[in-house]
């Protein structure tokens, strides 16, 4: 396996660095061209042969890079489940964190090869596009990067603290500002290819967007806190990415954000309100769920992901809060919170009272949009579409930013069992209802082990 990846590499290198120059070659051509056409007959058919060898190079590089593609894109991948954050954590040590690099950089590849064959499935006219061509020339980057970090894994935990600047940070860095262009890029392009296949093409690449984030994350908390003695709890669940995390303080940094923004925007902030239960007999669960409650404190503890969190969160206040803003609502956005630990699982429900939403939107709620918020902000992909990590300063319409919402939170329903012992599996769930000309209700559900 070795020998084969260190051969693909090396043809992927060559081709990487073929496929960056691409332009220079063919402006220099072009030049080279005019200055043989004044030139003896003799140079001309010197000239003409260094041609067709070097077509028959490029040729030989493009068809490597296709194997190479097709290679790591049929490697099957166990589904990422929130069991397995768990075990990994629970199985923290210095030769496990070296293993676990390189299963990191495996999945890795497999998945941003999975997303290269997809950029290549789409229509030649598509692929055309500056913004799209420009999404799929970052995953060609992180591919050479990861194809270089996978021939020299790290060997020792200083090697490992090495493996993550340079390879893992890079990676989010160098997708970390993807999304906003490839939603412009199909809007430029929405005459050349049908809404349902834009459609089929983005749920899969949110999805493996997200579990590729996911997977460098949690190696990155995994190798921080074994580096951490105060950090490190040896076969502890929280050495990962999830924490045991204290849900109103989430809730009230997020909402502090979101009311910066409209502070800017609006020039006012948007109260909320925090409960601490939900109505039991009618809401999803059917079953009063007992609240993870400190005593003292008064707080609410959960145990996920905490960007995750931020994320949802933020996208769903924006919504809200500009709601309020625009329609000069005095009253708080309301803020129902309740966990359960048999079985795991968080419900938050976001009330506010700004307007609903009219029936024909709400039915496309979750669809990809590519058109614009109308307001002075200007296009909406700059806004909702921003992803973890990036933040966002303003506030607008829909874009990705619900579609991609959904993906975050039912990116581990797959793993989750269909039924239990006790009835069908409680699942991630993100459910909007709204009563147009009075609010809207958002009600979220995050599922834990």
């Amino acid at each position: 396996m070795i020998r084969v990846s260190h051969l693909l590499h090396k043809q992927f290198a060559i081709g990487m660095k073929s496929y960056q120059s691409k332009l220079v070659r063919q402006v220099q051509c072009f030049s080279n061209s005019s200055k043989r056409f004044n030139s003896q007959e003799t140079s001309s058919k010197v000239s003409s042969s260094e041609q067709q060898k070097a077509f028959l190079k490029e040729y030989k590089i493009r068809s490597s890079l296709e194997r190479l593609i097709y290679y790591y894109a049929s490697k099957p991948l166990p589904k990422f489940s929130i069991k397995a954050l768990y075990d990994q954590s629970r199985k923290l040590s210095e030769p496990f964190i070296l293993q676990n690099a390189r299963d990191t950089v495996e999945a890795l590849l497999a998945y941003n090869a999975r997303r290269l064959k997809e950029f290549r499935n789409l229509p030649y006219l598509v692929m055309l596009n500056p913004l799209i061509s420009e999404s799929y020339n970052m995953y060609l980057k992180s591919m050479s990067a990861l194809l270089n970090a996978s021939l020299n894994p790290p060997l020792t935990v200083k090697d490992n603290e090495e493996f993550q600047e340079s390879t893992l940070n890079a990676f989010i860095n160098i997708h970390a500002d993807t999304l906003p262009g490839l939603s412009k890029g199909f809007g430029e392009v929405i005459h050349l290819i049908s809404l349902e296949q834009i459609k089929q093409f983005l749920d899969v690449h949110l999805k493996e967007r997200i579990s590729m984030r996911l997977i460098v994350h949690q190696h990155i908390e995994l190798s921080k806190a074994l580096n951490s003695p105060a950090g490190y709890e040896k076969g502890g669940d929280f050495n990962g990415v999830i924490k045991n995390l204290n849900i109103l303080d989430i809730v009230r940094k997020n909402a502090e954000l979101v009311n910066d923004i409209c502070l800017m925007k609006y020039d006012t902030a948007i109260p909320i309100k925090i409960d601490h239960n939900l109505y039991p007999t009618s809401y999803w669960s059917r079953r009063d769920p007992p609240l993870q409650l400190d005593e003292k404190t008064g707080d609410v503890f959960f145990p996920y992901i905490e960007y995750h969190l931020d994320y949802i969160f933020m996208e769903l206040f924006k919504n809200a809060f500009r709601s309020h803003a625009e329609n000069k609502i005095a009253d708080p956005v309301q803020i129902t919170i309740s966990t359960s630990s048999n079985p795991s699982y968080l419900e938050v429900r976001i009330r506010d009272k700004g307007k609903g939403i009219p029936q024909n939107t709400l039915n496309h709620i979750f669809d990809y949009s590519f058109t614009t918020y109308e307001s002075n902000e200007g296009e909406a992909y700059k806004t909702l579409n921003v992803p973890p990590g990036l933040g966002g300063n303003t506030v607008a319409g829909m874009g990705y930013g619900l579609p991609l919402l959904k993906n975050y939170v039912e990116i581990f329903n797959d793993t989750l069992h269909e039924h239990s012992d006790d009835g069908p599996s409680i699942k991630g769930l993100l459910s909007v209802q709204s009563y147009y000309g009075w609010g809207t209700d958002v009600y979220l559900k995050t599922v834990g082990v």
